[in-house]
């Protein structure tokens, strides 16, 4: 069992140094996955809450795209960088994209509550 372990550490980490990088040079990926973890969550849970789809969609995306542009906004003086118009759009785009889990999610159905008083009448 011990050899098994050290070959998947040997070869996991054989996998991360041949491997590309994550991020990339400009940053594109990433702010399109963040836009969408923001975008998807928050949808989700508007959606459980409100069983509306477009009402959900329509949170998570501008969600999404409000977190960009505040990331934006602070950037050059948290973060001691450039304000990137292409950043925020990119981040928007990933908003509007996971956002759209809430599409093909069933609708829930309301519980009939059976009357009582009418059944003892």
């Amino acid at each position: 069992m011990n050899n098994k372990l050290v070959l998947l550490v040997l070869f996991a980490f054989y996998l991360q140094v041949n491997s590309q990088p994550i991020i990339s040079d400009k940053g594109h990926p990433e702010h399109i996955i963040a836009g969408a973890i923001v975008g998807g969550t928050v949808s989700y849970f508007v959606y459980k809450k409100t069983n509306n789809k477009f009402k959900a969609w329509l949170i998570g995306a501008a969600t999404a795209s409000a977190v960009g542009y505040l990331k934006e906004a602070v950037d050059p003086k948290w973060f001691n960088g450039v304000r990137s118009n292409k950043d925020f759009g990119f981040t928007s785009l990933g908003g509007v994209i996971g956002a759209s889990i809430v599409i093909p999610l069933k609708q829930k159905k309301t519980k009939k509550t059976p009357n009582i008083s009418a059944a003892f009448k």
